[in-house]
């Protein structure tokens, strides 16, 4: 899962980075660390769990 969440935490790094989720400009500035935490996250967790669930299927005995 650790692998998974990385991937996934540098992919919303390079997206919030590159200015394509740049709609957090009004929140002022403890927001916008926020905002891009919590953005961050959601691709981190995502991608982990789907790391996760492609571990397992693939599992075999």
């Amino acid at each position: 899962m650790t692998i998974g969440f990385l991937i996934g935490s540098l992919v919303g790094l390079v997206v919030w980075t590159t200015g394509f989720a740049d709609s957090a400009g009004s929140f002022g500035e403890l927001g916008r660390y926020v905002a891009q935490g919590l953005f961050i996250f959601a691709f981190g967790d995502t991608i982990a769990l789907g790391y996760l669930g492609t571990a397992l299927l693939m599992e075999s005995d």
